[in-house]
Order: structure tokens, then C-alpha cells, then sequence
């Protein structure tokens, strides 16, 4: 029996489309992951627990600060400066925040090439501003210029913290993926929306 070459024509249509439709799936999903990995990156460099990091010069030694904005478990927290220069010295500035609270000082004791200090440890959810203040002779040096606020907060296990990103990272993928099957009118939007929504609920 011949098939009609009307049918193997439409056969043909068929695949074709099917495998057009297969490519922009892939495309799709691509643009998804970049999209996706983009926002986490953005956000986890602009959110408020990235540290404040930047350079100051004294003497003409450029010293560069990586100042922390979040401090997991007990204890305090530690201010480290790495200044080779001997003759460079100073302390950190800190207070309650939001508070009105007269500012307090803590010296930069040195050991070896660095200067380190210790904020003191605040109840979970409890913060601090603070500033370094650097010297070398008669000049000085201040940052942040607008001063760095830090939250203390408890050491999330392991256990607890890993589930939670995974789940979150993959439902911002779904969520990014639903968004542009949506623009795209493709019927996976509604599943792919609902597999986000699960994902945000177990994380």
C-alpha cells in the first residue's frame, strides 16, 4: 500500500514542527539558566549582607577592606585589615543601630601584616554600624565613608541551609522558565508556574 503523498507531506509537517518546537524548548530553557544564574549573582552582590569592600591610600600604600555585614553563631565579630605597612595604625568606630547612641571605638591591635578588632556579639537580629578610621602620621583615612551595618543572626546547619538554596535557586529557574513560555504562548507555563510555587513552598 503507497501512502498518498498528501499524507507523507503532512507527516512530514508534522516532525518538523515537532522538532522546531523541541529547539526553542532548548533555547528557551537556555535563556532561562542564564537569566536565572544572573539574578542570583546580582543578588547576592548587591544584597545587604554582601560585604562593603574598597581601598583607601596612606602614605601612598593602597589598603584595600573587605568589611562583613552579617555574623552567623556566637561570638564577635571579627574585623581583620590586612596593612603591611607598620606605620599605619587605627580603630574601628561602632554603635547600636538604629540608635542614637554615642559612637564607640575599638583600636586595631596589629599582629604581624594585619590589624583586627572584634565587634561585640548582639542578640540574633540585633545590629551594628561601624566604620574603620585608619592613620599614618598626620593623615587619615575613613571607611565606608557612609558607615557598614551588620546583622548577627544564628548558624543555619548544613542540613537546613542546602535544601533551602537548591530549592530556591531551581525555583527561580521554573519561575523565570513559566515567564517566558508565557510570552512565548506555550501551555508549559501553567506547570511550569505550579512547580514553582511547590518549590517555594518546601523552601
Amino acid at each position: 500500500h503507497v501512502e498518498a503523498p498528501n499524507v507523507k507531506t503532512d507527516i512530514a509537517k508534522l516532525k518538523a514542527k515537532e522538532q522546531e518546537a523541541m529547539r526553542n524548548r532548548r533555547w528557551l530553557w537556555a535563556a532561562a539558566v542564564v537569566i536565572t544564574l544572573a539574578s542570583a549573582v546580582y543578588q547576592r552582590m548587591s544584597g545587604p549582607t554582601y560585604p562593603v569592600r574598597g581601598s583607601v591610600t596612606l602614605g601612598g600604600t593602597e589598603v584595600s577592606l573587605r568589611l562583613t555585614r552579617t555574623h552567623p553563631g556566637p561570638g564577635d565579630q571579627p574585623v581583620v585589615i590586612a596593612v603591611p605597612d607598620t606605620a599605619i595604625t587605627g580603630h574601628v568606630a561602632w554603635r547600636r543601630y538604629p540608635t542614637g547612641d554615642p559612637w564607640q571605638t575599638l583600636i586595631l591591635a596589629r599582629s604581624g601584616e594585619t590589624l583586627t578588632a572584634a565587634l561585640p556579639h548582639q542578640p540574633v537580629a540585633g545590629k551594628l554600624e561601624y566604620q574603620v578610621r585608619l592613620e599614618r602620621g598626620d593623615e587619615r583615612a575613613v571607611f565606608p565613608a557612609r558607615p557598614a551595618i551588620t546583622r548577627f543572626r544564628d548558624e543555619v546547619p548544613a542540613a537546613v541551609l542546602i535544601p533551602h538554596v537548591l530549592a530556591m535557586f531551581v525555583a527561580m529557574l521554573f519561575s523565570t522558565a513559566a515567564g517566558l513560555s508565557a510570552l512565548g504562548r506555550w501551555p508549559q507555563a501553567r506547570r511550569e508556574a505550579y512547580i514553582c510555587i511547590g518549590l517555594l513552598l518546601v523552601g
